[in-house]
């Protein structure tokens, strides 16, 4: 039996300083749901579609290696332009401009509150060669 198969992504866990801050983060830009907050231990769960997000309260500064990110995918084009656009009103951190990396589709790269470093990206403006659904 392959194991591995079976495996689905059920939560991703982030150390932050600022739990609630992180969290109105993850509900006001990336479609998140906060389930929960627990006071006890200063964290949260949110929901984003089938997965579950933690966010913990910690005293320590996390260094993130540069290339660390999570990827999330828009619809479109338009979309990705749009909340490149918010999060430039926002003051949110962008670490580029929107970009189509050698024809896979647009994308910029951002950082959450918390120092999280996120992609944005769609596939809707990729290469032909790059649509697994043309093979």
């Amino acid at each position: 039996m392959n194991l591995s198969a079976a495996a689905k992504l059920n939560h991703v866990s982030f150390p932050t300083h600022d739990v609630a801050r992180e969290a109105h983060f993850f509900e006001q830009y990336l479609g998140a749901k906060l389930e929960f907050v627990d006071p006890g231990s200063d964290s949260a769960l949110l929901r984003h579609g089938n997965m579950d997000i933690v966010l913990e309260k910690m005293p320590i500064d996390v260094t993130w290696h540069k290339d660390f990110h999570i990827g999330l995918e828009l619809e479109t084009k338009q979309a990705v332009d749009a909340l490149h656009h918010a999060f430039r009103q926002a003051g949110i951190a962008l670490e580029s401009e929107v970009f189509n990396r050698i024809g896979r589709g647009s994308r910029f790269f951002a950082r959450t509150p918390g120092g999280i470093q996120i992609e944005i990206n769609t596939r809707e403006d990729r290469e032909a060669k790059w649509d697994p659904s043309t093979k």
